[in-house]
């Protein structure tokens, strides 16, 4: 079913050390996708807009051609991501997809087992609901992420960036970023109405029991955004400033669980447990 394109310099073998391919991984597809840095060269050649703008992983815009050629192509992936930074889309990283029938990871690109994620149901169905980390067997699009263009402070193939609320924010990102402070950020750059929706398709709320979660996104928001600012687009982050936002996070989320009904509260925690 799969049949993969490349080179002797990205097949890990004898003497060929992981870091070493992985920099000709990034240099092919940086080659392969520096004309889509132009958002519009993209749609031109069939990327379209599939799913929401994640806060840790922005906009995917995927061709369905390369996705359902059944090749893996360092130099052309089947999914570009993109974050708008005032007004204009930036690319920055990739993603590459193959169907599989096992558990088996993809060979041939340097990338960590680990790495690989597989989806099973529509975008709609999985926008919102975790990943499933090469489990099972059956029909499925195994994913993986390469953060080409933007440096992600959890590694190269890590599923979400947290950079990427820094970028929207005007901050350089720090060597090291938790997902709890990168949540936090995302509030701040705007993706309470992210975070809404995922309570929303979680929890299964009623109408105002959706209102009063979403106030409380909403103001979380603004309290975080009075306190992070904006930055100039390489102002570092203040590292005294990471620890507030872990628990700004933490707090935000354990208002939303107070504040759900028992059979929302027990929907949205399970989702914390495996998502």
């Amino acid at each position: 079913m799969l049949r993969l394109v490349a080179g002797a310099a990205l097949v890990l073998g004898v003497g060929t050390s992981r870091l070493a391919a992985q920099a000709d991984l990034v240099a092919t597809a940086r080659a392969g996708t520096a004309r889509f840095r132009d958002r519009a060269v993209a749609i031109d050649e069939g990327y379209r807009a599939v799913g929401p703008d994640f806060p840790g992983m922005g906009e995917h815009y995927v061709n369905m051609g390369l996705l359902l050629s059944g090749t893996v192509d360092p130099a052309r992936p089947p999914v570009l991501e993109y974050v708008t930074i005032d007004g204009t889309p930036r690319l920055v990283g990739v993603a590459y997809a193959a169907l599989v029938t096992d558990s088996a990871p993809q060979p041939g690109l340097p990338v960590p087992p680990g790495a690989w994620h597989t989806h099973s149901g529509t975008v709609d169905e999985e926008s919102f609901f975790h990943h499933t980390h090469m489990a099972g067997r059956g029909p499925r699009l195994a994913v993986a992420h390469a953060w080409i263009w933007l440096g992600n402070p959890a590694g190269l193939y890590e599923t979400d960036n947290w950079a990427l609320p820094c970028l929207r924010l005007g901050f350089a990102a720090p060597a090291a970023l938790s997902a709890d402070a990168g949540r936090a950020l995302a509030l701040a750059a705007g993706a309470a109405g992210y975070f809404t929706m995922l309570v929303r398709v979680v929890g299964e709320p009623d109408s105002a029991e959706q209102a009063r979660l979403s106030a409380l996104l909403d103001q979380a928001a603004t309290d975080i955004a009075r306190r992070v600012g904006h930055g100039l687009g390489t102002t570092p982050l203040p590292p005294d400033l990471v620890p507030w936002l872990e628990s700004a996070w933490r707090r935000t989320w354990a208002a939303l669980l107070d504040a759900a009904s028992p059979p929302v509260r027990a929907r949205l925690e399970e989702f914390a447990r495996t998502g």
